[in-house]
């Protein structure tokens, strides 16, 4: 038994695959978001906040309820020709102007306006319907329960109470027809006899159909309203878990980076950029990391200086205890100028100035991290 959800594929088309059922479904999409981008409200982001999805939500009911209309009063015009009220065929017609209006409306983003624009307009098109039917038979009567569209247009584009106004309405409306509107001769002996089963049945449906309706709506509107909670919270627990394993990847790389400067790797840096949370943190203990780095290398150029001036001190002394003249070698530290000056010779290098040194070429994390520009040392 071939499935409803596949087409049956024509005879002359060998190469039939259930993937043209997915391309068919694509094409119906694509018309039904045309009709949507030419007669609604733009789609929102899905970050957007409920009122502004609501209401593009409406926008769209709004724009499809428009269309079948469109599609209904047209088919319903050989119809309005058939009727001896000629009235219907100016309503048929002026529904069909209202629609498009309405949707001039909602594509202005003002589908509140375009709502009452169409819900009002139904309303005083079957009313004048009603009382330009002379004289008002039995079989006309039945045009009374087509309020009922007026009251499910006005209870799904507009504020779910507002159908109760609808409603009141449109009793009154059946009520005043059925006292003061010109009817048949039977129409006059069936009241006469039988009026409250005939005013309580069109009267009742109005009644059940608003009640129901409003029921329903606000029942829908809660759902999606719980929906749109369970989505919110959803998204923020998925923010909220993302942010949690970022932050304990930042916490993991930032103790390794503790790690390995505790096991002597001064040139290890936090690897963290400001994707991250913890980025301020990597920066400030990438900053600390370059300046103790380099308080490191000033404590190696002191020691050596230290064990220079100590060698220096201890030849110059057996020199003076041997009544010698002392033979110092350089060091290559700060004190060669001294040690030239005391032998009374000139060295062809001579270290600058501790503070005219010039600097050495930092790596670019260091510069990129340290906000300071800390004091230069000579690399031993």
């Amino acid at each position: 038994m071939e499935s409803a959800m596949y087409p049956r594929p024509p005879k002359d088309e060998q190469n039939w695959s259930p993937g043209d059922v997915v391309e068919q479904e694509e094409k119906k999409n694509n018309l039904v978001q045309w009709w949507y981008n030419l007669t609604s409200i733009p789609e929102v982001p899905i970050n957007a906040s409920f009122m502004r999805r609501e209401a593009a939500r409406k926008s769209h009911l709004l724009s499809t309820l428009i269309f079948w209309l469109l599609v209904v009063f047209v088919l319903f015009i050989p119809g309005c020709l058939a009727l001896p009220n000629r009235y219907v065929l100016v309503a048929d017609l002026g529904m069909m102007v209202i629609c498009v209006i309405a949707l001039f409306f909602n594509k202005s983003q003002k589908p509140l306006l375009a709502g009452i624009l169409l819900t009002a307009a139904f309303e005083l098109a079957l009313t004048m319907v009603i009382f330009t039917t002379w004289p008002l038979d039995e079989p006309s009567i039945q045009q009374y329960e087509l309020f009922v569209f007026g009251e499910l247009l006005c209870v799904s584009l507009l504020a779910p109470s507002s159908v109760f106004i609808v409603m009141i309405y449109n009793i009154m409306i059946i009520t005043v027809s059925l006292i003061w509107q010109p009817h048949t001769a039977i129409l006059i002996q069936d009241l006469q006899t039988q009026f409250a089963p005939i005013w309580v049945r069109p009267a009742g449906v109005q009644i059940l159909v608003a009640f129901v309706s409003y029921l329903w709506v606000k029942s829908a509107t809660k759902a999606i309203a719980r929906a749109d909670r369970a989505e919110m919270i959803a998204k923020l627990e998925h923010e909220m878990a993302s942010q949690r394993r970022e932050l304990e990847e930042g916490i993991q790389q930032i103790l390794q980076t503790h790690v390995e400067i505790a096991n002597g790797n001064l040139n290890a840096r936090a690897p963290l950029n400001q994707d991250n949370v913890l980025w301020q943190i990597a920066r400030a203990l990438n900053t600390l990391l370059v300046r103790l780095q380099r308080a490191s290398l000033a404590e190696k150029e002191l020691r050596r200086v230290e064990q220079a001036v100590e060698v220096t001190v201890q030849t110059i002394q057996e020199a003076d205890k041997q009544n010698e003249a002392a033979r110092i070698s350089f060091t290559q530290t700060e004190i060669d100028p001294l040690i030239a000056a005391l032998q009374g010779k000139n060295i062809a290098y001579t270290p600058a100035p501790f503070a005219q040194r010039a600097p050495r070429q930092p790596d670019p994390l260091q510069v990129e991290m340290s906000p300071y520009s800390p004091y230069p040392f000579r690399q031993p």
